[in-house]
Parts: structure tokens; C-alpha cells; sequence
């Protein structure tokens, strides 16, 4: 009898490997935390006279392709303009994880340039200034690229083009003087750790007057 007391020690003794092995492996594949948003950097360029930042919100991280308005927050109560020109806005994410997490950016646009804009746009990308360099195709960092299934506000724009990492307003007037409020989509990724949205006003230029209308005000 004892080969057979020795055989069901060694079975019970298999038993409890795998079920430590089971545990560690469970470990190991679990997912790790989404990539979420964690602070505000600051902004910069020519363009910015002030800027008030309010708070981040994520109640509902990895919930990339959320369909409608996502939960997840980036709210600027004021962005001003003194000069048509870039304002960098950069944003600080966590460490790496699976999947990505989707926020609405809402801010508070102010023009105080002392021209009406025409026009709006925006572009992802990293870094600031004259070391600034756009987002790439595929990378993830996007505008709810490819569904695009989330609403956004320009108003007083009433056309929006969409590229994966650029948005372009336009068919309306931003006059001197205005605040209006902006929202949009943004996908951040899981492989990145921070993220750059440049934004610039544009305005038509003034037509000059036309020969003849140099002639008529040379009679009087």
C-alpha cells in the first residue's frame, strides 16, 4: 500500500502546482488599467492672453468608441485670444494600459484679438512651439476617428471637416469681442504618456478697394 499512499501525495501535491500556477497566470493576463488623463501642463503661443483651468473627469475610463457624449471630461472655463495666432495646450496621461479612453475637451473661447475670425482649427499632436509635431495616422491619439459618432460644438461655425487628427470650422464669424463654447471628441491612446491639442483662429482677408471705386471717390 504505501506506492499507493506515495502516488496520492504526489497527485495532491500536482494539484496544488497547478492551482498556484493557475492563480499566477490569472495575474498575468489580467488587464492593466486604461490610459486616463491625469493632468493639466499648461498651455503656450503666441496666440494665448490667458487661460483658466477648471478640472478632469473620468467616471468611465477605457470606454473607447463610446457612442453619444462621453462622461469623461477636460474643462476649460476661459481660453483667450490677444493675437491670432497657435495656443498648445498640453495634457499629462497615466502609465500604459489596454484599452483607450474617450473625453470631451469643452472650453470657453474668448476673442480679444480685435478681428473677427472666419474660421476655427485644430490639430493632435506632441510637444509645443517650433518642437511641436503632429499626431500619426494609426497611432491612436485621434478626433473619435473612424466613427466619428460623437457630437461636437463650433457654433457659430455651421461646417466642420474632419481628419483623424485635425478639425477645421468654418461657414461662420467669430467677431472681436465674442466667447463662445467649443466641445470635441478626443481618443487617448494606450501608448502614450503625454498629448499636445493646437488650436488657431484664422481671418479673411480684406478685399482691396477695386479700380474703379478709386476712380469715383477721386471725383469728389
Amino acid at each position: 500500500m504505501r506506492p499507493l499512499r506515495t502516488s496520492l501525495l504526489s497527485i495532491r501535491s500536482l494539484s496544488t502546482v497547478i492551482v498556484v500556477l493557475v492563480a499566477v497566470v490569472s495575474l498575468v493576463v489580467t488587464p492593466s488599467q486604461a490610459q486616463e488623463v491625469t493632468a493639466f501642463l499648461g498651455a503656450s503661443g503666441p496666440g494665448l492672453a490667458s487661460m483658466s483651468f477648471n478640472n478632469i473627469s473620468t467616471p468611465d475610463v477605457g470606454n473607447d468608441n463610446f457612442v453619444g457624449t462621453s462622461p469623461n471630461q477636460l474643462n476649460v472655463n476661459q481660453k483667450a485670444y490677444d493675437t491670432v495666432g497657435y495656443i498648445d495646450m498640453v495634457f499629462q496621461v497615466s502609465d500604459v494600459g489596454v484599452p483607450a479612453t474617450e473625453y470631451v475637451l469643452n472650453e470657453g473661447v474668448a476673442n480679444s484679438t480685435g478681428e473677427d475670425w472666419s474660421d476655427y482649427h485644430l490639430e493632435l499632436g506632441f510637444g509645443t512651439g517650433a518642437g511641436f509635431y503632429p499626431s500619426t495616422a494609426g497611432d491612436g491619439l485621434d478626433f473619435d476617428s473612424p466613427d466619428y459618432d460623437s457630437p461636437y460644438t463650433f457654433a457659430p461655425f455651421t461646417s466642420i471637416t474632419f481628419g483623424e487628427d485635425t478639425m477645421d470650422a468654418i461657414g461662420g464669424i467669430v467677431p472681436s469681442g465674442s466667447f463662445y463654447v467649443f466641445s470635441f471628441p478626443i481618443d487617448v491612446p494606450e501608448t502614450i504618456t503625454e498629448f499636445t491639442v493646437r488650436q488657431w483662429p484664422s481671418v479673411s482677408p480684406v478685399a482691396a478697394p477695386s479700380a474703379s471705386f478709386g476712380k469715383v471717390k477721386s471725383q469728389y
